[in-house]
């Protein structure tokens, strides 16, 4: 079975063997008479213009119409924010459910809904799946002037590189994080919107690296002048570069199965809860039609983008598996390192609000929350408006976090 075979190639059987055994979705009968006739359907893609994700978008938008009755018209809607949490959420909860609106949306959503990342409000077993596109490799890059070139010579180095993320809850921080797991000097830098902006970052310098879908930034990496240093996940052709799991200490195995399971889904697509079945059923079927249009195939060739289709109930097996992931191995993945340095304040903004320090490398502005930060001044707990710039400090600070937050600003 495809979805099998692609997930041996990263990290073997682990917590996928029984995916093929779960049970596929029951769909109703029907022929959804005219509904479409006269209809737009929008494609709503969880980044901005110019990535991966947009141009399978697009690709379906371009080809999806011919295969449904009454050939509706499909426009695109472009909706980034928080590693696709944003889009995800207005599928779940806002998009009409009549079957206007297709979602393509972030290969890692249930992955996201099953370690609980702050702003998740969806529930992707709830959803009707039309499939994917095409599983998905990861490429780890590195600027052309970086002290390594590839993932060994990353894990030899002391000082802390700095890597480009999208927020929490993406694939780009959730598989940067994994250079972590793999004990390799790395420090995300997150905030960044969509694959442009994180190369980017790289090209001028404001880091050393950075993540993203093979498919996506390999190619413009290299047109750069940038190195691609290690993948996650096979594309063939590329056996040259070293694989992440390769680095992965067995105890955590478990956890890279489940990390990785989303690369199997690739490109996925759906439609809201609740929507007619005999809807759901002709966008599926014109789902899986597009996929195998020879025109939609030219046109993924000319942009380099491969086309494997997953049918839905393969998808709904794999997200099920996702769901269904034990807690140790959960809390283990959500476990973010955090950093304690012994630093000057160089500075103090909005009357505490929120530090600013010499980092490992570069400046750090570390936010500093009323309830979740405990600060200390000669001994005795204070308030943050009386941190001062120019003390000395002991602060303990999370890099995963996208405002650096503190639980520990202890001064003398």
């Amino acid at each position: 079975m495809r979805l099998l075979s692609s997930l041996k190639g990263i990290v073997g059987t682990a917590l996928i063997c029984q995916a093929a055994l779960l049970s596929a979705p029951v769909y109703a009968g029907g022929h959804g008479g005219d509904f479409y006739k006269g209809k737009t359907i929008t494609i709503i893609v969880r980044s901005g213009p110019g990535g991966g994700y947009d141009q399978y978008g697009r690709l379906i938008a371009n080809h999806i119409s011919k295969h449904i009755p009454g050939n509706p018209k499909v426009i695109v809607q472009n909706m980034p924010g928080a590693g696709g949490i944003v889009a995800a959420n207005y599928l779940d909860s806002q998009a009409p459910r009549d079957g206007t609106v297709i979602a393509i949306v972030d290969r890692g959503v249930a992955f996201t809904q099953r370690v609980g990342k702050e702003g998740v409000s969806y529930d992707v077993s709830k959803w009707n799946l039309l499939g994917s596109a095409t599983g998905e490799a990861y490429a780890y890059v590195a600027s052309k002037d970086a002290p390594f070139n590839s993932l060994s010579e990353l894990k030899s180095l002391k000082d802390e590189q700095k890597f480009s993320a999208t927020g929490p809850g993406s694939d780009s921080y959730t598989y940067t994080e994994l250079l972590q797991n793999a004990g390799m000097p790395v420090r995300l830098i997150s905030g960044y919107v969509g694959t442009q902006e994180k190369l980017l970052a790289v090209i001028r310098g404001e880091v050393q690296g950075t993540a993203g879908s093979f498919g996506s930034i390999a190619e413009q990496a290299q047109s750069e002048g940038l190195k691609v240093i290690g993948l996650l996940g096979k594309v063939p052709g590329q056996e040259q570069l070293e694989q992440l799991s390769t680095f992965i200490p067995d105890n955590q195995k478990a956890l890279l199965a489940v990390a990785v399971a989303p690369l199997a889904a690739g490109r996925p697509f759906a439609v809201s809860p609740g929507v007619p079945a005999d809807r759901v059923k002709i966008l599926q079927e014109a789902f899986r039609k597009a996929l195998e249009d020879p025109e939609l195939f030219a046109e993924a060739a000319k942009g380099d983008r491969p086309i494997d289709f997953m049918p839905p109930d393969e998808l709904t097996a794999l997200y099920a598996e996702i769901l269904a992931a034990p807690d140790d191995v959960i809390a283990k993945f959500s476990e973010t390192p955090s950093v304690k340095v012994a630093v000057a304040l160089d500075d103090v903004q909005d009357d505490g609000k929120v530090i600013v320090f010499q980092g490992t490398g570069s400046k750090v502005n570390s936010a500093i929350s009323n309830s979740r930060t405990k600060i200390v001044i000669a001994g005795k707990e204070a308030k943050r408006k009386a941190l001062k710039a120019g003390m000395n400090c002991t602060v303990e600070y999370n890099p995963g976090n996208a405002e650096n937050e503190a639980s520990l600003v202890d001064c003398k």
